[in-house]
């Protein structure tokens, strides 16, 4: 039984920290963040969304930087407000020749945050008996899109409420036993692998970075339902043949590739969660964006959830709950 996973569609991109104002200028050094329907009356404080949708199409364009990025440039800066704000940094980047008080700096949207996690009830429960779940590691706390400085407070909130409900349930639960064969189980698989002096087949490591250049090029930024199936198609196929052909040489303790196999697994599992999720979602909202697709659409006003049974991820919508709460009721609840 695995827990039931909810806002796996959007993903937060963030091309840097821009709490201190930098100006984004694209490969010819020209401004272009206000032709993105960004307008921030002269502040540079786009939100890290629009940014990154900005930054993405300039580059498309051919007016991006160098590395296939842009120009961050603090040079209009005032010394001891940059100082104050990057601290050490400063320093160290003086060191390895970049002074931003005279030049720019190339960058990239990554992803950043993924706004989807583990779907909880109230007592931060998960649909597995015992498990709690809390802080990030939660989804649907911030809905199709994220403003920044948000983690802190999630894991306050949430890390508590959840810490005191799952006191409470463990304070009246048996005590759990071990079961072996449970166990075994987990480790059966790979070792169902093991190939003594054999070594992997391109190794975790090249899947590894195929998934990852995968993920960037069809399911990134900009998405469309011809992208999202080719790499749902790639996805599958490699667990179901790359993953059962690859070797791992032996069972010792301290074992990198068998470390490997799991990473690469795990990350396989997330991708086709997310793939999976992002086609059922044929509108554009937040963080997720198609291009075949982009209107919003009131038909999707829903969570989405997925979910692992019997070994093949399915996906469910759910109402979200209207809740009559006014900002007057929040103000009277604080303590």
């Amino acid at each position: 039984l695995a827990p039931r996973m909810v806002g796996m569609d959007p993903i937060m991109w963030d091309p840097f920290r821009y709490k201190v104002g930098g100006k984004l200028l694209n490969g010819e050094f020209e401004e272009f963040i206000h032709n993105y329907g960004a307008s921030d009356g002269g502040t540079y404080t786009a939100r890290r969304d629009v940014a990154s949708y900005a930054i993405t199409r300039e580059v498309e364009a051919g007016r991006g930087s160098p590395h296939g990025g842009v120009w961050l440039s603090f040079e209009h800066i005032p010394d001891d407000v940059m100082k104050d704000k990057f601290g050490p940094m400063i320093g160290k980047l003086a060191k390895n020749g970049i002074d931003l008080s005279k030049m720019p700096i190339e960058v990239s949207p990554i992803a950043h945050y993924h706004m989807g996690g583990v779907r909880v009830d109230e007592e931060m429960r998960t649909r597995v008996p015992g498990l709690f779940a809390a802080g990030e590691a939660v989804g649907g706390a911030n809905g199709a899109t994220r403003l920044s400085g948000n983690a802190i407070t999630e894991a306050f909130v949430f890390g508590e409420r959840a810490g005191r409900f799952a006191a409470a349930r463990a304070k009246g639960a048996a005590r759990a036993s071990l079961d072996d064969s449970a166990v075994e189980a987990v480790f059966a698989e790979p070792r169902a692998q093991l190939k003594k002096g054999l070594e992997p087949d391109g190794g975790p490591a090249a899947l590894m970075k195929e998934l990852q250049a995968l993920m960037w090029d069809k399911v990134g930024l900009f998405r469309t339902g011809d992208d999202l199936e080719a790499a749902l198609a790639r996805i599958r196929e490699m667990q179901a043949d790359d993953m059962t052909r690859m070797a791992i040489p032996d069972d010792s303790p301290f074992n990198q590739a068998l470390l490997d196999w799991y990473e690469l697994r795990a990350g396989l599992l997330c991708a086709e969660a997310v793939t999976l999720s992002a086609i059922n979602r044929t509108e554009s909202r937040g963080a997720h964006q198609r291009e075949d697709m982009p209107d919003v659409s009131r038909d999707f006003e829903r969570n989405q959830t997925i979910a692992l049974e019997g070994g093949e991820l399915v996906s469910g919508w759910q109402d979200v709950p209207r809740i009559s709460y006014t900002l007057e009721d929040k103000q009277g609840a604080v303590i």
